[in-house]
């Protein structure tokens, strides 16, 4: 299926995207957004706009959570970061504090994320989640004498 099957791709943009490689719909619904748009001088917005047409047009669908999450997920705050407990795996995560508008994009470049102000968010599959139980473990008397040493 051609590119212009896409809206907004015309002969022009067809063609930066050939010289950056993607040659069809397929490729450009797998390319890596920022790439592609560094590659090929086409505005990343746009490239977004046309990856979610494009992964539409074929049939990919981001995979969902079925279960709540908060009921199937844990957070473990820690010194170093945060370890995420999504179903029965662990994962690793930095931990972001402070005003969550200006954190929010950063932390979102990240697969997997943790904003901590009194209560937990978790960054995960492309979205926010709330009311996730967590341990801050940074809160302990011996943490905090560690830190206090350090």
């Amino acid at each position: 299926m051609s590119l212009k099957n896409i809206k907004g791709i015309g002969s022009l943009y067809e063609k930066k995207l050939n010289d950056a490689g993607i040659k069809s719909i397929e490729e450009l619904a797998l390319a890596d957004a920022e790439k592609l748009a560094e590659e090929s001088g086409i505005s990343i917005q746009k490239i977004k706009k046309w990856k979610e047409e494009a992964k539409t047009i074929i049939g990919i669908k981001k995979a969902e959570i079925a279960e709540d999450i908060s009921k199937i997920s844990f957070i473990e705050i820690r010194r170093e970061g945060a370890k995420v407990k999504i179903k029965e795996a662990w994962h690793s995560a930095p931990v972001y504090r402070g005003k969550f508008n200006e954190i929010k994009e950063m932390a979102e470049k990240d697969k997997i994320a943790v904003y901590l102000n009194k209560n937990a968010m978790l960054w995960f599959n492309g979205n926010w989640y709330k009311n996730i139980p967590f341990k801050d473990k940074t809160k302990s008397l011996f943490s905090w004498l560690r830190r206090r040493n350090d």
